[in-house]
């Protein structure tokens, strides 16, 4: 039986937990020669849990493998799986960073695969991938997965046929997890030809969405008319890749998604609304994209007493070469640079315009009519408005230019 995905050139990190899946593993791979070390995490939530810590001590020391533990000494808050896994995967990435290994080892099974896609398939959920991918980044750092081939079944039977030791998780058997009802009651009466028939039906739906994410990588998917177009299913699948560019965790449900697509189709042409905790849904005019923690922009002024440059988070300046394209002259100065309010007006061709007025003719994003610098000379008027453009790009010898990100 041969591990998937492993290189014997490379060195690994093991993440064993004692429990038969990742002791096999461990046996595997010292029978195929693979070069690795292991850890293991403490999290003290169960009696037996220091006892399986010292028997992975022992066969380590029995194999010549370096074992790293960490103990968690404090109560451990929040959602206990989730907090978990971060803790672990944390852990983890120090080691493969500061000991350099080329990857950490899981010992997910067939069984974990076939669970896995049959919860995804009970919760009807949009999953970017179905089942487990044998190999993956988190953290930024490799996690293979060696025995997405092998059954539970035949994990235990390595481990019993040569005196592996190992210790059964309890909570594993406990039926009040969906996941464990599925394991036990589903999965494990499962016959081959079963499996064989569930893993085709698994590597269909991956081929469908490959599909779905190679059309969804050609197009513009914060464009409102983009969106609209598309079927369903592909644009259900599209708005979540664009929460997603802010935030890798972020889902975006059927409801919600059919309350987005309201928006897109209003007459509003700005529109920012909260969709979910710090996740903000933002339109512009034929755009829509996310953001979190969308703050109001703050009121700011700067005084320029002479021709300098300055830089500021809003806007850069360098006047010392003059501004006379920015219709300022000697005689206006002192200057204030400050942002914009709804009541300011400036001279346009003879005439007297709402600076408001301008901004909505150019389509500028509410977002940016906020914080939009203006020029005021030292009598009060307003002299100059920088023009917003979408496609805007700086130039090198731009002596002014408003930072729109």
């Amino acid at each position: 039986m041969t591990l998937t995905d492993l290189d014997k050139n490379k060195k690994y990190l093991l993440a064993c937990s004692y429990g038969p899946d990742s002791m096999a593993l461990f046996y595997l791979l010292l029978q195929q020669g693979y070069k690795f070390d292991v850890s293991i995490i403490n999290y003290h939530l169960r009696e037996e849990s220091s006892n399986e810590v010292k028997g992975l001590e022992d066969f380590c020391l029995k194999h010549h493998k370096f074992l790293y533990v960490l103990d968690i000494n404090y109560s451990i808050k929040g959602n206990t799986e989730n907090e978990c896994r971060k803790i672990r995967y944390s852990h983890f990435k120090k080691l493969v960073d500061f000991l350099e290994y080329d990857g950490v080892l899981v010992a997910h099974h067939q069984d974990d695969l076939i669970e896995t896609y049959l919860l995804q398939k009970n919760r009807q959920n949009l999953p970017i991938y179905y089942g487990i991918k044998e190999k993956t980044k988190i953290f930024g750092m490799d996690v293979i997965r060696p025995l997405l081939n092998y059954s539970k079944a035949e994990l235990l039977k390595i481990c019993d046929d040569n005196n592996i030791p190992y210790a059964l998780d309890s909570s594993n058997f406990d039926s009040f997890f969906s996941r464990n009802r599925i394991r036990h009651e589903i999965v494990e009466k499962m016959s081959a030809s079963h499996r064989a028939k569930i893993i085709k039906e698994i590597e269909a739906k991956n081929a469908e969405l490959n599909l779905v994410f190679d059309k969804l990588s050609k197009l513009d998917l914060n464009d409102i008319k983009t969106l609209l177009s598309l079927d369903e299913i592909t644009y259900l699948y599209a708005i979540n890749e664009v929460a997603r560019k802010v935030s890798s965790s972020a889902y975006i449900s059927k409801s919600q998604a059919r309350e987005i697509l309201k928006i897109m189709e209003s007459n509003r042409p700005n529109v920012t609304t909260k969709i979910k905790g710090g996740l903000f849904l933002v339109k512009e005019y034929d755009s829509i994209y996310f953001e979190l923690d969308k703050e109001e922009a703050t009121d700011y002024s700067y005084d320029l007493y002479t021709p300098c440059e300055l830089d500021t988070p809003y806007f850069y300046l360098n006047f010392t070469n003059g501004a006379s394209n920015r219709n300022v002259t000697s005689r206006d100065y002192p200057l204030v640079i400050r942002n914009a309010s709804l009541s300011d007006k400036t001279i346009i061709s003879g005439y007297k315009v709402q600076v408001r007025r301008l901004f909505i003719d150019w389509k500028m994003p509410a977002s940016l009519r906020k914080r939009w610098p203006v020029i005021v000379n030292k009598s009060g008027d307003i002299i100059y408005v920088p023009r917003y453009r979408k496609d805007f790009k700086i130039k090198p010898d731009s002596n002014f230019f408003v930072k729109t990100n």
